[in-house]
């Protein structure tokens, strides 16, 4: 009988635990930036009720800019679409994250072939920015989903101006 018992606590406590992980993602918000080339640019927030706001900036189709994408989204994410989102999001280590740029010369820019990818999370009721110029690894694949939700046909085209916190 203790030993139902017991399995019955341990059950309860991990399961609360569990759950109370799930709680601490609030939101986190994406920008890509424009590059020297065909890089679409996307703001998107994705918040812990599923919902999601993007504003397409730049969008191309065979190399020429698409107008028709361009503007602003709103919609859903679904259950499987949200679990492989905050997959991703549980794998950023958050003690090493933060702003990484590479070693420059003094007044000197960076020119980037590819798009820049920052972040804002808001997990652990703290605001964390993030900035990759060469997303890799995986930024790269958070990157790739930033992009397949911009193509998702479950958002919605909507006239409404939506607000995305922007990074600065």
């Amino acid at each position: 009988m203790k030993k139902i018992f017991y399995l019955i606590i341990s059950f309860i406590l991990i399961s609360c635990a569990s759950k109370k992980n799930d709680n601490e993602f609030e939101k986190i918000i994406f920008h890509t930036s424009e590059c020297f080339g065909t890089c679409p640019e996307y703001h998107l927030e994705i918040n812990q009720k599923k919902e999601v706001k993007l504003y397409v900036e730049k969008a191309y189709e065979k190399r020429k800019i698409d107008t028709l994408k361009m503007g602003y989204y709103k919609g859903k994410l679904d259950d499987k679409t949200y679990i492989e989102f905050i997959d991703l999001i549980k794998k950023i280590d958050l003690e090493k994250s933060g702003i990484i740029e590479p070693k420059r010369e003094p007044n000197t820019i960076i020119l980037s072939e590819g798009s820049q990818l920052s972040i804002i999370l808001y997990i652990k009721k703290q605001r964390k920015p993030m900035i990759y110029i060469y997303p890799a690894g995986h930024w790269e694949k958070l990157m790739a989903f930033v992009y397949k939700i911009g193509k998702s046909e479950s958002l919605t085209k909507t006239t409404e101006k939506l607000e995305i916190e922007s990074f600065n």
